[in-house]
């Protein structure tokens, strides 16, 4: 393997050369095939088009008839350059020598010759200015350059700058008819350009005369001659100065124009013509002269690798040897070892760096052998080093935000117990019902205190010594939640949750309660119900939101199911992470799934160990309060006064749990009106009748906190 790394190298190397020399011969070759085929089509279509583009600009300043015929017999010549074109080009050959990236300029070349019978049509029917003529004239030219970019030859090669010349040249010709089409138009007028024409007209002049002068510089002089001449000659002159006197706001005769522009155009086309002649007679030769280099780089690649070959044998044994023992040593330590103190250090085990990795000890007689060996036992013990230190770092950033959680717990609680008391003394309405929000707000702070608890690692520390009954749980969890008002909690009949437990799955509930509530329309329902089946008890939740698509439904279930460690520099989806902590916890099944309503459902099984004996559940009992046509209200352990939709109301159970409510002894049945979502009341009450509703609910929350004791508290 050690002989195998250089020689292979060497070989690359040779191949590589090789073949760059002969690929810069078969581009030569190709290079001089596809100009022969193409070049003379494309220049006898190009110059076509220029040629009826100045007949069109002349057309519809004029709109005579002899204009008119003289534009169509025109036409009749550029229809039989472009079938020209098309033949010599469409041949199996010259199709073959084309890359995808030539044929790409190719097809769009053809749909921009195809389209010129749109922009006849503007023309016979006076839809388009000179301004317009010129952007669409243009545009065959311009991909007829786009196509010459893509079968030129290498900037490495000899003749790339000889065609970049010839190219650029070309280009100035057609900036040349643009010009004359221009400026006919409104010589034809008898009338001066107007300023976005000139300045067009001064934008393509001086292009013309850039790549002129460009062109010319680059060309060798064989190929420079008949430019050169151009470039000297009176023709070339007379048609600067006329160019002149029009940039200048002055007039010319459109005849002069017309002779000036001709005459100049063909010098033009024989100079291109001439110069791509000769510039094919010298590609052959050129290739020839590089498949020779290529034959020589070869020969001598190949006694240079024979003699690398022989070199790397007898050096790299020894190394093999060596290496080997290295390597079978580093690949224990890093197999083997290395694992099991990283799964040691995930477990929060004390690991002592020293004594459970060992310094590799020196191996063979090389000296750069030992130098690799230190260096690797160095790399090895400073990675070790900073995963020990990580590790450490981890927990004691954990054990940080757990314990200012916990004493967050502690301060809410005590905030919970001052607020019951100012609660009972309250006598007014407004008062009360602030009272009640501020309530649920610590409520709520505290769910999320708790959460930071369960993500770095800790337990809630709240437990029941009952079990607790299972609309009692999620009515919990509901009531944690800032739009509770929107949860229904349909009858569950008397199922049961273990107490050790109700505070983690109250918890559980509550994240997916709130996200179900976040991510749905604000006046929509969140549906949520429950059963026993043959693995323990089922909850679902279901909201009527957006939903979620099938990927990132299909990442939060496999999150949900295999919860990954807690990094705390992802802040994204926390409520996911702690419900899938919890539910790794008691073996909780949580699925995301579509809901029927549109929005996403959320299946949670609680397992068999996890229920607590069934209750009997007694009819549901309405407790009504002293005020007519009033909305039931519940009592909740977490904040204000929720009102509650009659089938919703909490029924009256045997055993521990969560607070009861009871029907009032002297307060007659009186019929409920059905509440809205908002949790408007049909009319507002009177200081006497809210005194009274809130002294009764005072009532039921003191029973019920008492009854729970301190079970429900910090500890």
């Amino acid at each position: 393997m050690l002989l195998a790394i250089p020689i292979t190298s060497l070989v690359g190397l040779w191949g590589f050369a090789a073949t760059v020399t002969v690929g810069d011969s078969v581009s030569l070759l190709t290079v001089g095939r596809l100009y022969s085929s193409i070049g003379t089509a494309a220049g006898d279509l190009s110059a076509a088009l220029q040629r009826e583009h100045i007949l069109s600009a002349e057309y519809l300043a004029t709109r005579s008839a002899a204009d008119r015929d003289t534009l169509a017999g025109q036409r009749v010549v550029s229809d039989q350059a472009r079938t020209r074109f098309r033949r010599a080009t469409s041949t199996e050959e010259v199709q073959s020598s084309m890359s995808a990236e030539t044929k790409a300029r190719y097809d769009e070349l053809m749909k921009r010759v195809d389209a010129v019978g749109a922009v006849r049509a503007k023309v016979d029917d006076g839809r388009i200015g000179p301004m317009g003529l010129s952007r669409e004239f243009a545009l065959v030219p311009d991909a007829l350059h786009r196509l010459y970019v893509t079968v030129s030859l290498s900037e490495d090669l000899p003749l790339y700058r000889q065609v970049r010349g010839i190219e650029m040249i070309g280009q100035a010709k057609d900036l040349l008819s643009r010009e004359r089409a221009l400026a006919t138009g409104a010589l034809a007028l008898r009338q001066p350009m107007t300023d976005d024409e000139l300045r067009l007209f001064t934008r393509l002049a001086g292009n013309r005369a850039f790549l002129m002068e460009q062109a010319l510089s680059e060309l060798e002089p064989e190929l420079r001659g008949p430019f050169t001449e151009l470039a000297v000659s009176p023709l070339y002159a007379r048609f600067t100065d006329m160019e002149n006197r029009l940039l200048g706001g002055s007039t010319v005769s459109p005849a002069e124009w017309r002779t000036a522009g001709d005459d100049l155009d063909a010098f033009y086309q024989r100079s291109l013509t001439e110069a791509g002649v000769a510039l094919g007679e010298r590609a052959a030769p050129s290739a020839t002269a590089t498949f020779v280099r290529a034959g020589v780089a070869a020969v001598l690649g190949l006694l240079a690798v024979a003699a690398s070959l022989l070199v790397s044998y007898r050096i790299g044994s020894g190394l093999t040897r060596e290496l080997a023992g290295l390597r079978r040593a580093a690949a224990d330590l890093a197999e083997v070892r290395l694992p099991q103190i990283m799964e040691r250090l995930r477990r929060g085990e004390r690991v002592d760096v020293t004594a459970e990795a060992p310094t590799l000890e020196p191996l063979g007689s090389t000296v750069e052998v030992h130098d690799v060996a230190v260096a690797f036992d160095s790399v090895r013990r400073s990675a070790l080093d900073a995963a020990v230190e990580q590790a450490r770092l981890r927990d004691g950033v954990s054990q940080a935000f757990r314990n200012l959680a916990r004493r967050s717990q502690s301060l809410l609680q005590r905030q919970l117990k001052l607020l019951d008391g100012m609660q009972t003394q309250a006598e007014d309405p407004e008062t009360l019902d602030g009272l009640f929000q501020l309530d649920h707000l610590t409520t709520r702070m505290r769910r999320h205190a708790e959460g930071l608890v369960i993500l770095s690692g800790g337990a809630s520390g709240r437990k029941w010594r009952s079990a607790v009954h299972m609309e009692d749980v999620l009515r919990g969890a509901a009531a944690q939640v800032e739009d509770y008002a929107r949860v229904r909690i349909f009858p569950m009949g008397g199922a049961t949750l273990v107490g050790n437990a109700a505070a983690d799955m109250t918890h559980l509930f509550a994240e997916i309660i709130e996200n179900a509530t976040v991510f749905s329309p604000p006046d929509s329902l969140v549906s949520i119900r429950g059963e026993l089946v043959g693995r323990g008890f089922v909850v679902e939740i279901e909201d009527r939101g957006l939903g979620l698509t099938a990927e990132k439904r299909a990442a939060i279930n496999e999150r949900l199911a295999s919860p990954p460690e807690f990094d705390p520099a992802e802040t994204d989806r926390l409520g996911f992470t702690v419900v899938g902590l919890l539910a790794a916890r008691y073996k909780v099944d949580v699925t995301l799934r579509p809901s029927p309503y549109g929005g996403t459902g959320v299946v949670v099984l609680l397992p068999e160990e996890l229920l607590g004996d069934p209750e009997p559940v007694d009819p549901p009992v309405l407790t009504v309060l002293p005020e007519p046509s009033a909305t039931p209200v519940v009592p909740r352990r977490a904040g204000p006064a929720v009102p509650v939709p009659a089938d919703l109301w909490r029924p009256t159970r045997r055993g521990g749990g969560l607070p009861r409510r009871t029907r009032q002894a002297d307060a007659p049945p009186r019929p409920v009106e059905k509440p809205r979502l908002s949790g408007v009341e049909a009319r507002e009450r009177s200081p006497e009748e809210a005194r009274a509703l809130m002294s009764a609910l005072q009532s039921g929350w003191q029973r019920g906190r008492a009854e729970d004791g301190d079970g429900g508290d910090e500890r």
